[in-house]
């Protein structure tokens, strides 16, 4: 897997050396959770990781356990695909209809960012009673201002000179939208995805609590009512492998993917100079 460009340079720390201070941090944490089991405290203060590690395999195999794992990654993903489609259908459409430009960005925008969850859920709980279709709601409207924020600021950058001339080759604005705008939007609309994906656990397991039979929020809860710490800590676990496994395998990858486009698309700084 190749490194991100930030981690390596001229001055800085080899890869290899940041990688063995990262794993060696993972292992150290381990480590320290294994002894502190074994030092005498109770399982509400530190279950044995032996117990724990193969109670967060079973939330992904075990048919029971399994659907709870499940139902609320479908959650999260159905939230931040929706999130992700309206912010920038509607930030595309305050850049380029100057009507709504105020409206959206300096009024709609603060509105969202500054509602409180608690508040959202409340009112999912009172519009569409409790289960999946308010779970969902509330973390759309949660994740909406983070995909608006990343995708205003690229269109900001929008190198208007280039979309000029475009209206020289075609009239059509869907035309001009799907060939220009929305490929030069695609790092931005990823690096949205790939908060909104984080944030969305977040406030997924949140709102779960809320009365929802289904989901790791929860199957937190439940266990949290039984005093089952293990079953508690394995389901953090589980929440934070699945949110590592995206991390790395879909959204790092995509952004590694379009950061070499860009780089083999610009053309040469002798060109760019002359």
């Amino acid at each position: 897997m190749s490194a991100p460009a930030w981690a390596v340079g001229p001055g800085r720390p080899s890869l290899r050396a940041q990688r063995l201070v990262a794993d060696g941090a993972v292992v150290a944490l381990l480590l320290g959770w294994l002894l502190a089991s074994r030092s005498g405290l109770p399982d509400s203060i530190a279950p044995d990781p032996g117990r724990v590690l193969p109670m967060a395999v079973r939330l992904f195999v075990e048919p029971d356990l399994a659907r709870h794992t499940y139902a609320s990654l479908l959650r999260v993903l159905v939230a931040v695909a929706a999130a992700v489609v309206l912010g920038t259908a509607v930030m595309v459409a305050a850049r380029f209809v100057h009507l709504s430009r105020i409206l959206v960005a300096g009024r709609l925008l603060p509105l969202l960012n500054a509602f409180p969850t608690v508040g959202w859920a409340i009112l999912a709980v009172v519009w569409f009673g409790i289960n999946d279709v308010a779970v969902v709601v509330v973390m759309i409207a949660i994740l909406l201002p983070f995909t608006m924020v990343h995708v205003w600021s690229g269109l900001l950058g929008l190198d208007e000179e280039l979309y000029e001339m475009t209206k020289s080759f075609t009239r059509g604005r869907l035309r001009r939208l799907r060939l220009l705008v929305l490929p030069a939007l695609l790092p931005e609309i990823v690096a949205s995805a790939r908060v909104s994906y984080g944030v969305g656990w977040k406030v997924g397991l949140f709102v779960e609590v809320f009365g929802v039979t289904t989901g790791l929020g929860y199957l937190m809860s439940y266990a949290r009512t039984v005093f089952d710490t293990v079953l508690l800590y394995a389901a953090i676990v589980a929440v934070i492998a699945l949110v590592f496994a995206f991390d790395w395998l879909v959204f790092a990858r995509l952004e590694r993917r379009l950061t070499r486009h860009r780089t083999d698309a610009a053309p040469p700084a002798a060109a760019r100079t002359a």
